[in-house]
């Protein structure tokens, strides 16, 4: 009987255990990261790591600002650039829209070309486009996709070791983040879109004027 009890209880903990790991882990933010379009349809992306103590206010829907609770500060997530380490908290003084995304990323791919023009139209001492490139090989896939796209207006920035995932979760690729000139991360937007033009222009300019984070759907616009 004891031969035929083992096993049995063995097989019991090991379903249990692997239950447990099944509804857990998603919450602990160690899934996959996936590629959101404008949309709200995903496709997988490589892995990526998540701290148990970033923001766990949720994923955000798709085509509009999600306020984040937590509201936690850039000052401390180093990312790196083509010459060295960088410290986002050197930004500090302007409002940003912080642009995470990957190079194998179809959503972020299409919007790229829109914040590079966002940049060129609103980049001041008040305001900055910040993309930082996470899953990347190396610096050098990056600085190739920045040059084939003919980008001009962007900073060359790869997060390699998800600092900025173990800050705010993100689960969803591309996320742009709104930062007030403080350093302080106010808002999130999951997927893609034409920043440059039309209600998601209006929505930036609104956030520069008087700190307002729009609520409403930010529809891209036709151009």
């Amino acid at each position: 009987m004891r031969r035929f009890l083992l096993p049995l209880i063995c097989l019991i903990l090991a379903a249990a255990i692997g239950l447990t790991a099944y509804h857990l882990l998603p919450q602990l933010g160690l899934g996959s990261p996936t590629a959101t379009g404008a949309s709200g349809n995903t496709a997988g992306g490589s892995e990526t790591s998540a701290s148990t103590t970033a923001t766990t206010d949720g994923v955000g829907e798709p085509g509009r600002f999600q306020k984040v609770a937590a509201a936690p500060g850039i000052a401390g997530i180093i990312v790196s650039d083509p010459q060295g380490d960088v410290d986002l908290g050197r930004y500090k003084g302007k409002a940003l829209l912080i642009n995470v995304w990957a190079t194998w990323c179809p959503p972020c791919v299409a919007e790229m070309p829109s914040l590079d023009r966002l940049q060129a139209k609103l980049g001041s001492d008040h305001f900055a486009v910040v993309p930082v490139a996470v899953d990347e090989p190396n610096m050098a896939a990056v600085q190739d996709f920045i040059t084939k796209h003919q980008l001009q207006n962007l900073p060359v920035l790869l997060d390699m070791n998800h600092a900025i995932d173990r800050r705010i979760r993100l689960q969803s690729l591309p996320a742009s983040l709104l930062v007030s000139p403080d350093g302080v991360i106010l808002a999130r937007f999951t997927g893609d879109n034409k920043w440059d033009c039309g209600k998601p222009l209006a929505a930036i300019e609104a956030f520069l004027k008087d700190g307002t984070i729009p609520a409403d759907q930010l529809d891209p616009c036709e151009n």
